[in-house]
């Protein structure tokens, strides 16, 4: 997915945000504001991609004021939080007829996607929209084609987004498993803004639900497969089938044709990327695309 005009501004104000959160020294937050700006000008293009150049802001970021993770105590107790609402949906899924159990965990694992930060005009409070989850449902879905596909010895790698989702993406991989499917989880291979790692995945017990968690081997927003790990591009690159979560894989995995059918799972939060996958802004999506497929 290529840049839209907000995308500048929102490539600024999240900047700013991580460079509020890693240094109290204001001599250090002009000096970084000051890299970041170059380097938002020399990147922004009509072919750039937003989530490509937000990777090489938060690099700077990190190098310029020595804050490798500023989200990490939000993501600790996004995290926290996650885990002490977890049973009441892992009962709402339990209590659904067979054939609606993987749509229910998709759509709670969606609004888990609510849970980001720094995004301008979003809110990541995912409680108003878990009290009123019987109002929703997905604008785009294409669950049912995507459960077709879906059966014993089939390989799927689902890549992650947020901390504090990855929770609720364990109920997906439940429902996943329960289908026959060998899943093979994917998280961060580094801090990039407030998205799950390796320790994440341990901490709220993803380890024990897949049969497989690997990182991307990069810190990149997204998948950028210039850099990520021979690990994962093998993986990658021998599934049957993908479920990528968050908007970040939509703007990156957009620009490579699909290696095989790819599900696209996650809440529209700002206009470009709601204007590309055709919804309105703040819409569930789950966007089925076929091998070849490219936007």
């Amino acid at each position: 997915m290529k840049v839209g005009a907000r995308c500048g501004y929102c490539l600024l104000h999240r900047g700013y945000q991580q460079i509020l959160r890693s240094t109290d020294d204001e001599k250090v937050r002009r000096k970084t504001m000051e890299v970041i700006l170059h380097l938002i000008a020399d990147m922004y293009g009509s072919d750039a991609v937003p989530a490509l150049i937000g990777a090489s802001r938060d690099r700077r970021v990190h190098e310029v004021t020595g804050c490798l993770d500023s989200y990490a105590e939000l993501k600790r107790q996004a995290n926290q939080s996650a885990l002490e609402t977890l049973p009441s949906f892992e009962a709402l899924v339990a209590s659904q007829p067979q054939e609606e159990r993987l749509r229910k965990a998709a759509l709670i694992s969606c609004l888990g996607n609510i849970i980001e930060y720094d995004v301008p005009g979003h809110s990541s409070d995912v409680n108003a929209a878990f009290k009123n989850i019987c109002n929703e449902a997905f604008t785009i879905d294409n669950l049912d084609q995507f459960r077709e596909l879906l059966g014993p010895r089939t390989n799927l790698l689902y890549l992650t987004d947020n901390a504090g989702e990855i929770v609720f993406d364990k109920l997906v991989v439940r429902e996943l498993r329960r289908l026959g499917c060998w899943v093979a989880v994917a998280v961060k291979g580094g801090p990039s803004l407030n998205d799950a790692l390796m320790e994440d995945a341990e901490a709220v017990g993803m380890v024990g639900e897949a049969d497989l968690v690997i990182s991307t081997g990069t810190d990149a927003v997204g998948i950028n497969l210039s850099e990520v790990s021979p690990e994962f591009l093998d993986v990658y690159g021998s599934t049957d089938v993908i479920l990528a979560k968050g908007m970040a894989n939509w703007e990156t995995l957009t620009e490579y044709r699909a290696p095989c059918p790819t599900l696209f799972i996650f809440r529209a939060k700002c206009d470009p990327v709601a204007t590309s996958v055709g919804v309105p802004l703040r819409e569930n999506v789950a966007k089925l695309v076929s091998q070849g497929w490219s936007l």
